[in-house]
């Protein structure tokens, strides 16, 4: 399967280049000159000659930036089915949104996105008609599980919850699917850290184990037992139970900042940092459809920096404080 991608990871290797490095991230973030920031947002591929990203206009170029990509690794990959672990999250995105907009009686598709499996307005039909035969069997299950609960509880962020876990379902079966080691093991990781995100909120609003064991999802490299075992205790006796894992630090650190400053942004730095350590691996591997993952993986994170940056740009904050909060880069 590698020699099907000789000419697709030549052009991602090209394609790398442009890639932003941390040294950018932090001129950027230095700079006094916004115009400086956008030159060199310009230069690495964000905007046209007929749009060129601006303050005002930089989140319409961001998710454009993001359609080019995934069309781009479509076509790279020859619309191999591996890529949709990276399009479920949309289409999961899509049905949260149009269930609370129906339990509130409002119309939210003008926030529908359209990288997912299944085109926005489609989406929108199968869940206010209850269709779920173009659906996953995963999404229709996600579907009852979710207008179930909002009735009973009327809680909007079970509806969260309960689709991500379906979402994760769905991510890890494709990758199963692909037989490729290198992308099950980032699957595994990646529930790790949503895994430990999500038992870090639901310990915030302070629910019982038993709701977070519903919304746990199976299938990474962390069971159920470690977030028992230290789901009453501070965070630094809970990561006893994680010293084996990956995500250890995640909870160790990045908890102690929630319990000492009441905010998630290091406990979600280290996670994504985690993910990007994974995917450099893909440097080494001569071709094949490991350096696509990885490119799509920075790629992602990138433009998550980029508007990190941006939003700090324009509140005046503290370079120092933003550049705390940028994911490490695939350099």
């Amino acid at each position: 399967m590698g020699a099907d991608y000789i000419f697709a990871t030549a052009r991602i290797r090209s394609m790398e280049k442009k890639l932003l490095t941390s040294e950018q991230f932090r001129t950027m973030a230095e700079s006094k000159n916004i115009d400086d920031v956008l030159k060199v947002l310009q230069d690495a591929g964000y905007g046209t000659e007929g749009n060129a990203i601006k303050a005002d206009n930089y989140e319409s170029v961001l998710k454009q930036a993001e359609r080019d990509l995934f069309a781009e690794i479509r076509e790279l990959s020859k619309e191999n089915p591996l890529f949709n672990i990276f399009s479920y999250q949309e289409d999961y995105h899509n049905i949260k949104v149009l269930l609370k907009a129906e339990a509130l009686g409002v119309d939210r598709r003008d926030i529908l996105m359209g990288n997912g499996t299944i085109e926005p307005d489609k989406m929108a039909i199968y869940v206010n008609e209850r269709n779920k035969m173009e659906l996953t069997e995963y999404m229709g299950q996600a579907l009852d599980e979710a207008i179930d609960n909002h009735a009973r509880t009327k809680d909007p962020q079970a509806i969260d919850f309960i689709c991500d876990k379906y979402c994760f379902l769905d991510i890890r079966r494709t990758a199963e699917e692909s037989g490729n080691e290198f992308v099950q093991e980032y699957v595994k990781l990646w529930i790790d850290t949503v895994n430990v995100k999500t038992f870090a909120r639901v310990r915030k609003m302070k629910q019982p184990w038993s709701y977070f064991s519903d919304v746990f999802v199976p299938g990474g490299n962390v069971d159920l037992q470690p977030f028992l075992k230290g789901y009453e205790e501070d965070y630094k006796q809970a990561a006893v139970s994680f010293e084996p894992y990956a995500v250890h630090d995640a909870v160790s650190e990045g908890g102690e900042s929630i319990e000492k400053n009441g905010t998630f942004t290091l406990l979600e730095k280290l996670c994504d940092n985690l993910l990007m350590d994974h995917v450099r691996e893909a440097k080494h591997i001569t071709f094949g459809v490991e350096p696509l993952v990885a490119f799509l993986v920075s790629r992602q994170m990138e433009i998550k920096c980029i508007r990190i940056l941006m939003t700090g740009k324009q509140a005046g904050m503290d370079p120092a404080v933003i550049m705390e909060r940028m994911r490490e880069t695939y350099e």
